[in-house]
């Protein structure tokens, strides 16, 4: 969502690019007119351009906390984490040299604001605030100065995005349709509403009283002013270095990462494609044989999620060896124990519920009953389609997959992969003639225990309803 409002900042503000006058004299009037002589046209766009540099910030934000509520910033996670902060620094520096060349009254604030910021620091003092907002300095090399500063700055933001997301495969850096064009509505009838006007030009010779205060951006003076420049400073540097330490405040080990094993490995290619965070790529082969490629992890990549696993066509429990080994595997939680452990567990329990689920969703251990075989997995996506037929051929009377969702997944794609391979859009997929009520996909996330085990009570009494002949009464 941020991105696709960062794309609203950046073609709005190629228009008043090309409208704008960088001359001392001239600044002013050439961003005022469009609001008070174009209303429909440019005013629309200058509105827009503020309102979706807001949301923007907005989103930012709230992406931020996301992510480190769900501990997604750790691990293999650190590198998107710490690329992220510096662009939060860029955000601000860009939207409030931004506001500065509109040349307005709030302009004048947000000059002097950033004047007695950066005079705090060694080295600069007090005096450089003069540099600025004098009347002898304000020239038309120091408009064409900001004029490059605010449009470099948000062109490297776009670098930064791309750097950003390098370890993300398919990352969703677009919302869905409906989503995408409900917010082009409401930023356009916000513009409509409450367009965008500039305040009185600046005078140099006098400061304000009361200022309208954007509080995305430089709503960070009003708390200087507060308390004192240092203290921002403190407060702004400590959290970037808070925000920067995080992933190493977590200690708790990281699993093994996926490991090759070139004698099943056929260079596929499925692996590559499912993988989440492109760990895994595709190199010539090293053994002579007659495929072309193999696949390789990158451990510092790696997820150890399992989804390259489930993708795996030599991942099926009916290949006639004595112990399962696949192409790609995790070695702290390796196929073939699963494969014994389901064999093992339906000797015990014929015609059990066996139920699959996922260790970053609802706790499977939690709906246990005597009816039911339970195994959690590190995703749901690791599971191969073909181990719910290869359940139900070992006695098993319905295989159930608790999934986190496909927009809820820990590990981003696996909920949809394993959605796909269950419907039989994507392979390795579950074959048609299992397809039906004996195998069934279930979304549970963390903290839905108990709505999971009503849904498998339910699934259990329907079939049990299901299998028993009616009795007829005469």
């Amino acid at each position: 969502m941020a991105i696709w409002v960062f794309w609203f900042v950046l073609a709005s503000g190629i228009y008043l690019y090309i409208v704008f006058d960088t001359s001392a004299t001239a600044a002013y009037a050439s961003i005022d007119r469009l609001s008070t002589g174009q209303r429909w046209s440019g005013g629309l766009i200058r509105s827009l351009h503020r309102y979706a540099s807001d949301a923007f910030a907005l989103l930012t934000g709230l992406h931020v906390l996301r992510e480190w509520a769900l501990g997604k910033y750790s691990g293999f996670r650190w590198f998107s984490w710490v690329s992220g902060v510096p662009l939060l620094w860029l955000a601000l520096f860009s939207g409030l040299v931004g506001f500065w060349l509109v040349a307005d009254t709030r302009a004048l604030f947000v000059a002097t604001g950033i004047g007695e910021w950066v005079g705090a620091l060694p080295g600069f003092g007090p005096s450089v605030m003069r540099n600025f907002i004098s009347a002898e300095a304000v020239s038309d090399r120091l408009f064409s100065l900001l004029m490059f500063l605010h449009i470099g700055v948000a062109l490297f933001m776009l670098l930064g995005l791309w750097i950003h997301l390098q370890r993300i495969a398919r990352a969703a850096t677009q919302p869905d349709r409906g989503t995408a064009l409900s917010t082009a509505l409401a930023l356009v009838a916000a513009c409509l509403a409450w367009p965008v006007l500039s305040e009185p030009p600046a005078d140099f010779s006098r400061v304000p009283l009361s200022m309208p205060v954007d509080w995305f951006y430089y709503g960070i003076f009003p708390l200087m002013h507060a308390t004192s420049p240092a203290a921002l400073w403190a407060l702004t540097i400590g959290g970037s270095v808070v925000l920067l330490a995080l992933p190493w405040t977590q200690r708790a080990p990281r699993p093994a990462p996926a490991t090759v094993d070139l004698a099943n490995c056929n260079g596929c290619g499925r692996c590559f494609d499912d993988c989440p965070y492109g760990a895994v790529v595709m190199a010539p082969r090293k053994d002579g044989r007659r495929h072309a490629v193999q696949a390789v992890v990158q451990t510092d990549l790696c997820a150890s999620c399992g989804i390259c696993v489930g993708a795996c066509p030599s991942s099926t429990p009916f290949r006639s060896v004595q112990q399962l080994v696949t192409g790609i595997d995790l070695p702290d939680l390796p196929l073939s124990g699963i494969r014994d452990q389901i064999q093992v567990a339906l000797q015990g329990q014929p015609g059990a519920t066996v139920v699959f689920g996922c260790d970053h969703g609802a706790d499977i251990t939690r709906t246990r009953s005597p009816t039911r075989v339970s195994f959690s997995l590190p995703c749901s996506g690791m599971l191969p389609p073909s181990f719910a037929e290869f359940a139900l051929r070992h006695g098993a009377s319905r295989v159930v997959i608790a999934s986190c969702g496909e927009h809820a997944c820990g590990y981003r794609l696996g909920g949809r992969w394993t959605r796909d391979r269950l419907d039989g859009l994507r392979e390795p997929a579950l074959r048609e003639r299992q397809r039906g009520p004996q195998v069934q996909l279930l979304q549970a996330q963390k903290g839905e225990e108990a709505q999971l085990h009503n849904q498998l009570t339910e699934i259990e009494t329907t079939t049990r309803e299901r299998a028993t002949p009616a009795t007829h009464h005469v």
